[in-house]
């Protein structure tokens, strides 16, 4: 695949992170070495029932760490909870707080960070902007017990509040250590490896033809694509599949990095509005969206979509070009349903008086406006009414 942004990029690494089976035993000591003495660890029931919550735990208090603990996180995270966070992160005195979780937990902590340093309500960051900076350091780790969101490596955080779900990004909201512990995955179940995996998918696709390409993005999308594909079918199959969860968890961190590289394109961009209206999981309303969005790219994006299937073994080197971009919305469409994820947004609770106002919050999006075919309210609204 060509590369238009060879000639001028810039770049932002991510900060450091710990990759590896049972790197997880690392984290008090890392802590300690940046400063902390008083750790407040945020993640969710599910995890706290499955003993996990209480292992990190322990590990923090072998580090001589104090630790106050928050479970109540929920999957789609609400910013009752992101105050909940607050309020015990400053009660408690606490100098690093970790996520322990998937993408909603970390998410959840990046919305307490950003209550910590701009004192505003989250309403307001999305409608002002977010000018303020933190004043002490912030501490942050991010811990992650599922593949998908990539949020363990981006600068964005996915918060519902009672007016409306949205995304909201800063440069101080990238973990300052992320550990990425294969073990701490093994027991989620398969429909959950599902979901998360899809992401990573739609991730990397978003990635790799968005219209702001980088070449940093690309290789680390490529990568992200490659490993994905290749893993996710075992990862679902065999959650002990030590070689499969590590594939998937490095697919899920590059993705996130390319993210941040080269943003993402409209499959992210009408998911979310349906995951304001509605309270679906988030990967299936990628699943429903991302062939109507595909085929929509078709006239601007066949090519980039003909590299990515001969890329995952989709298509030959000699399979003509738009012959090779159908079989890549056949294959990726083929594991959505083999994964038994739904193909309608009506199974999710969208209904055609909807419409209207998906499509206004569609036009409103980053993602939407990093399409590789420009998207208006229009050509949104007809993609929402086909897919019901």
């Amino acid at each position: 695949m060509s590369d238009p942004a060879l000639s001028s990029f810039g770049m932002d690494w991510p900060n450091p992170a710990l990759f590896g089976r049972g790197s997880v035993v690392q984290l008090g000591g890392r802590l300690q070495g940046i400063g902390a003495t008083r750790v407040l660890l945020v993640s969710d029931a599910g995890l706290e029932k499955a003993g996990l919550v209480d292992r990190v735990a322990g590990l923090l208090r072998d580090a001589s760490l104090a630790v106050e603990t928050y479970t109540g996180v929920s999957p789609n995270p609400r910013e009752a909870e992101v105050e909940a966070i607050h309020t015990l992160w400053a009660a408690a005195g606490c100098d690093a707080i970790v996520a322990l979780g998937g993408g909603s937990t970390i998410d959840a902590v990046k919305g307490a960070c950003l209550r910590r340093f701009t004192d505003r309500s989250l309403d307001s960051l999305l409608d002002e902007g977010i000018r303020e900076h933190p004043r002490e350091p912030m501490r942050f780790v991010a811990v992650p017990t599922t593949s998908g969101t990539g949020s363990e490596t981006t600068l964005g955080a996915v918060l519902k509040t009672p007016r409306r779900k949205m995304v909201l990004r800063s440069e101080y909201l990238r973990p300052a250590l992320t550990v990425l512990d294969p073990e701490l995955v093994v027991s989620l179940p398969p429909r959950a490896t599902a979901a998360t995996g899809l992401d990573v998918l739609m991730h990397a696709l978003g990635v790799l033809t968005s219209n702001r390409p980088h070449p940093i993005g690309n290789m680390v999308g490529a990568e992200a694509m490659r490993r994905a594909a290749a893993h996710l079918p075992r990862a679902v199959e065999d959650g002990r599949d030590m070689e499969a969860r590590s594939e998937m968890m490095l697919a899920s961190y590059l993705a996130g990095h390319g993210i941040t590289l080269s943003g993402l394109d409209a499959i992210h961009g009408l998911s979310t509005p349906v995951e304001s209206l509605t309270d679906c999981i988030h990967a299936d309303s990628l699943g429903v969206i991302f062939p109507h969005v595909m085929r929509f790219n078709m006239p601007v994006a066949a090519r980039r979509y003909a590299w990515i299937a001969r890329l995952i073994g989709a298509a030959g080197e000699s399979t003509p070009e738009r012959d090779a971009a159908e079989a890549l919305v056949a294959r990726l469409t083929a594991l959505r349903d083999r994964l038994g994820m739904p193909d309608r947004l009506g199974a999710l609770g969208v209904e055609r008086r909807m419409v209207p106002e998906l499509a206004r919050q569609a036009g409103l999006s980053t993602a939407t406006k990093g399409n590789a075919r420009p998207l208006d309210t229009a050509d949104a609204s007809a993609l929402y009414e086909a897919m019901i």
